[in-house]
């Protein structure tokens, strides 16, 4: 009889939040969501954006079917599915049909007419797993959140995001050496072109040092207000940063936390994880710094 056996208590009796324990599922959720949105109504310095130019506007046309079907090609069918249920290897099958490709390209091509990202597409789950070799898993930053979202919106995201890598690279917004969250441009990329820049020094016989940043809690701090500043720099249209407005107000996740459930909770600041576009968009984010950065070190030389 069931309620004879050992009861199965949430794993939640050892994280602490402010000093308090989380002995409930309540003070649990608040915990992870008050830690993961840390940035949330952070004021914010947007004078030195004065400095960067403006690039050249870009044409954004319609997709195409091909732009859907190489966005797809790589995807895993073993991947997990977010809350609309529907997998990749689902998907695939309809993509290749002409007639379900077509409606879906009418989605995305209405989406940027419109200035609009579906409420459906904004829905995300969080699932909450530790992160490795932590001595103390005590507070909610020994634990990762693994964001799931609707997987036809992630197909969309995909194609969105190869085209912006293309435009953002041909209007020359993003910085050369900048090598972070755009293809083709790996850590491998960033060992080979640091360990140039140490021997070339070394043949001059000069010393060479390394400023490193460590940013935490990167992609759920981007403010959306500041991206939405900097996508207008990169040269999209009116109707590209409508979109991303609409993309960024509204999202809302859930937490998972083995098999309990919270509620859902409104985020009003970063980028989802799990979203295809969040390496080209903390990318177009950074591009201003990282000019900012380099014209005040040449300042100081």
């Amino acid at each position: 009889m069931n309620w004879v056996r050992r009861k199965s208590l949430p794993a939640i009796e050892a994280i602490s939040y402010e000093d308090c324990p989380c002995n409930t599922l309540p003070n649990l959720w608040r915990a992870l969501h008050n830690s993961y949105n840390s940035a949330e109504d952070r004021p914010i310095n947007t004078c030195f954006l004065n400095e960067i130019p403006q690039a050249n506007l870009i044409n954004w046309p319609t997709f195409s079917k091909q732009e859907f079907r190489d966005a797809i090609a790589k995807c895993s069918s073993s991947s997990s599915p977010g809350p609309d249920h529907i997998s990749w290897r689902h998907l695939k099958h309809l993509v290749s049909n002409n007639t379900c490709l077509e409606k879906l390209l009418n989605i995305a091509n209405a989406c940027f007419n419109l200035g609009y990202w579906p409420s459906h597409f904004k829905a995300a789950n969080s699932v909450i797993i530790p992160k490795p070799n932590k001595e103390s898993y005590s507070t909610p930053k020994s634990f990762h959140p693994i964001v799931l979202l609707n997987t036809t919106g992630k197909l969309i995201e995909k194609a969105i995001s190869n085209r912006l890598q293309f435009y953002m690279v041909t209007n020359k917004f993003l910085d050369p050496n900048q090598l972070g969250g755009i293809r083709q441009r790996s850590t491998t990329n960033t060992g080979i072109y640091l360990t140039h820049l140490i021997r070339a020094r070394w043949l001059k016989q000069c010393h060479m040092s390394v400023i490193a940043f460590d940013i935490a809690q990167f992609f759920p701090s981007l403010n959306h207000h500041f991206l939405s500043i900097c996508l207008e720099k990169a040269g999209l249209n009116t109707n590209v940063r409508n979109f991303f407005s609409s993309y960024h107000s509204g999202r809302s996740t859930s937490y998972l936390w083995n098999s309990f459930v919270s509620p859902s909770f409104d985020t009003n600041v970063g980028v989802d994880q799990g979203s295809a576009l969040s390496p080209i968009l903390s990318a177009i984010y950074l591009a201003p710094i990282i000019k900012t950065f380099k014209k005040r070190i040449k300042n100081l030389k």
